[in-house]
């Protein structure tokens, strides 16, 4: 059904066309605590909102992310207990695999990764909101991040020393 300016719910409100006033003030201010105590900002959405956009201005090549393999949660809720997961990640040059379970504590996530091709000295930063862990792979690839905090976080892939390449940056995943 095509809508036109008769069939607006709007149309027939009396002074909809008028400039807002204290009282259309005063309604929009009471509809924001209605919304707000039903629906509110989940906690730390800015922060990682402004994380996430901090991350994109990098001038770094941007992997796609391949396959997400998790247990299935609430995006507003508590964070379910952590299974075992593994995240793949891809470029035209490399190839990033995660495995992420939940530490000895049970409070953080232990996060074992793969870079391939493999080689020794690639650099690894593993970004989050409160800030940035690095390492470097072993001769197989192979890296390790224990014991880091649940929530936002990008690997930034740097190549090892002498090699003339872009570092390479993963999306944005909770952890």
């Amino acid at each position: 059904m095509d809508m036109n300016w008769t069939d607006d719910p709007m149309h027939d409100v009396p002074g909809a066309d008028q400039p807002m006033d204290g009282t259309d003030v005063a309604v929009l201010s009471r509809l924001a605590r209605v919304v707000t105590a039903i629906d509110p900002v989940p906690d730390g959405l800015v922060e990682r909102s402004l994380f996430a956009m901090t991350l994109a201005g990098l001038e770094a090549e941007v992997m796609e992310l391949q396959l997400i393999e998790a247990p299935v949660g609430s995006v507003r809720g508590e964070a379910p207990p952590l299974e075992a997961r593994t995240i793949t990640f891809t470029h035209e040059r490399l190839t990033v695999m995660i495995a992420l379970s939940a530490a000895d504590d049970g409070e953080h996530v232990r996060v074992d990764g793969w870079v391939a091709p493999a080689g020794d000295g690639v650099v690894v930063e593993l970004r989050q909101p409160g800030g940035t862990r690095a390492t470097t792979t072993d001769d197989d690839g192979r890296f390790v991040f224990e014991s880091v905090d649940r929530g936002q976080a990008s690997l930034l892939v740097r190549p090892a020393e002498g090699e003339d390449a872009p570092a390479v940056t993963t999306p944005v995943v909770e952890l």
